[in-house]
């Protein structure tokens, strides 16, 4: 992972499969009600759990694969699987999550960890993404700048629920539906490539 623009793919995709955009109504919406204070303490929770959640994929994600005899290749295959289908279903439909998981629960601090933090942003795809990043990060140095990434992608999150009022205002429910089947697609191009070099790897082919 020596290549500068890889790290920006790495930057781009891991934060479509956060996808702030699509978290942010279930944020707006369900602190709508609480006090100024406990609304920046769910903030600040949300965007270091997921943080943490990507950070320990990326650390224990290459302990746990050589621990199950699992290769990357393997992995990359499986990962890009996945990746795929959750691509599909972001650009086919809504997210799984819905406003009635919340309607009349009391939120808390606790509400910033699940069901906000993951599975909503840090779920099943951007788990697999940090995990598939992290065994393709060699040496001390990468693996810093893949965390660093991560930490960037968090101020980001924290930035955009933030001023989750004012972006709503602008793009509205359609402007964020449209968002997220857009970086459904690119998600599932960037899955198809995955899946290509995986099996290029184990069959020795020169597919792309």
């Amino acid at each position: 992972m020596g290549d500068i623009t890889l790290y920006i793919k790495v930057f781009i995709t891991l934060l479509m499969l956060v996808n702030p955009l699509e978290g942010m109504p279930v944020f707006l919406s369900a602190t709508s009600s609480a006090d100024p204070q406990l609304r920046r303490r769910i903030l600040k929770i949300t965007s270091i759990s997921v943080v943490a959640i990507l950070l320990l994929s990326i650390i224990l994600g290459k302990l746990i694969l050589q621990l199950f005899g699992i290769s990357t290749e393997a992995f990359q295959i499986g990962g890009g699987a996945i990746l795929f289908l959750i691509a599909v279903k972001m650009t086919l439909g809504p997210s799984g999550f819905s406003m009635e998981d919340i309607t009349g629960k009391q939120i808390g601090p606790e509400f910033a960890i699940v069901p906000l933090a993951t599975p909503l942003l840090a779920g099943p795809g951007a788990i697999n993404g940090a995990i598939l990043f992290g065994t393709r990060a060699h040496n001390a140095f990468e693996i810093t700048l893949l965390m660093s990434i991560v930490v960037f992608i968090g101020i980001i999150l924290y930035i955009i629920l933030r001023a989750g009022h004012t972006i709503a205002s602008y793009i509205g429910k359609t402007g964020i539906d449209v968002a997220t089947r857009i970086t459904g697609l690119l998600i599932a191009a960037i899955a198809a490539e995955m899946i290509l070099k995986g099996i290029s790897s184990v069959f020795n082919l020169k597919i792309i």
